[in-house]
């Protein structure tokens, strides 16, 4: 057995995907870590045999358990904006690091409550791609933190609003061992 992974696949354009629109939906929903069912997400039988959805080999379902919560934050066109980055580890290999930033258009005591309430949250991202429909799922293995909230009070081309970030946590240095997984749906147990 190896030690090392081997490619074992070049990638050929995906000529849909070229022209196709850029970025995510305007709308992010946010679920509570703990809610996140990475197990029977993960499990090999949840994972999409051919191309009949255009999503060979990505999650069938983004499972999540009972009585789980889907938190909406509404956005505009392009006030949602998830990046993947990868990092080297200390032994060379690679992992990666996920972070979401995004637009809170509002203002009123009570959504401010809920930003503070997210400053202490750990949560999983999920996104639907505008190219593909597809939802993507971040923070499947750390779940994701506040690492930034700003509201400049300068301006008027954000007007005023909160920009939030949320990213892998620094916990342990440890971080997502793949990029945004892809899933056709996203199903809470019943």
């Amino acid at each position: 057995m190896s030690c090392f992974d081997t490619i074992a696949a070049g990638i050929a354009k995906d000529c849909n995907s070229i022209n196709a629109a850029v970025g995510v939906d305007k709308d992010l929903i946010l679920v509570n870590y703990e809610e996140f069912d990475r197990a029977a997400t993960l499990d090999a039988g949840n994972v999409e045999a051919d191309a009949t959805n255009n999503n060979e080999n990505g999650l069938t379902n983004i499972e999540l358990k009972t009585a789980a919560m889907q938190y909406v934050f509404e956005g505009t066109d392009y006030s949602v904006i998830p990046n993947v980055t990868a990092e080297v580890k200390d032994d060379g290999d690679s992992w990666f690091l996920h972070s979401i930033a995004f637009t809170v258009y509002s203002k009123t005591a009570t959504d401010r409550k809920t930003l503070e309430r997210l400053a202490n949250s750990r949560v999983v991202a999920i996104a639907v791609d505008r190219s593909t429909g597809l939802f993507e799922l971040f923070g499947a293995d750390q779940g994701l933190k506040l690492t930034g909230l700003e509201r400049a009070y300068t301006g008027s081309q954000t007007s005023n609003f909160y920009t939030v970030t949320l990213a892998t946590p620094d916990i342990a240095v440890i971080r997502e061992s793949s990029t945004g997984l892809l899933a056709t749906a996203v199903n809470t147990a019943t």
